[in-house]
């Protein structure tokens, strides 16, 4: 796949997609430490790093050229750990995929 694709659509726009790609693997990483810790799930933490990851996902979407068809690939395969609204989520995520 050529590196030009992951490209903003405007170059004004390219600080914007690193900001949001480090806000996504910094929420990434948080959440799966929460996932993963031994104290008991912390719901709410992880509900809202779910959804700070989903509005990432759809803001790297709208400013790169060719949208959802190159997005990275980690935004592409990750999941919310429960469940969410459908409105809320990006569209590589339908109802019967869910973690």
């Amino acid at each position: 796949m050529s590196r030009a694709l992951f490209k903003p659509k405007n170059e004004s726009q390219q600080q914007d997609i690193e900001a949001v790609d480090r806000i996504f693997f910094k929420s990434l990483k948080k959440r799966d430490h929460l996932v993963n810790s031994t104290f008991e799930l912390r719901k709410e933490k992880i509900s809202a790093l779910d959804l700070k990851i989903a509005m990432c996902i759809k803001q790297r979407a709208k400013m790169t050229k060719g949208g959802y068809n190159y997005i990275l690939e980690d935004m592409w395969n990750w999941r919310p750990y429960y469940k969410i609204s459908s409105s809320l989520l990006p569209k590589t995520i339908t109802e019967n995929n869910f973690l």
